[in-house]
């Protein structure tokens, strides 16, 4: 990650990383697969089986949004000697290798 190890105010390397993905959007996107495969169900007038393998296709879509989601992580850091606060993006060369 692209993480400075040393606070650019005082320069202190008593930092606090906290990693966070947006979960407010994680949030709309499973509302929303949920949504969905609720109504291909119904206008398809679903069996049980039919429910139940669109449920097993909806893991799998929230599963690779939660990968695309990881890679977009957001670096909060804190210094604990001054109290800066300051935010980092992932480093694009350790998202293209995952």
């Amino acid at each position: 990650m692209n993480v400075q190890h040393t606070c650019p105010k005082c320069r202190s390397k008593k930092i606090d990383i906290t990693e966070s993905i947006n979960r407010l959007l994680y949030t709309i996107i499973y509302a929303l697969v949920l949504v969905v495969l609720a109504w291909i169900g119904i206008a398809v007038k679903g069996t049980p089986v039919i429910f139940l393998f669109l449920g097993l296709g909806g893991a799998f879509v929230l599963f690779a949004v939660r990968l695309a989601l990881e890679r977009r992580k957001v670096l909060k850091c804190l210094c604990l000697d001054c109290g800066e606060r300051w935010q980092t993006a992932p480093d694009p060369k350790e998202t293209a290798v995952r």
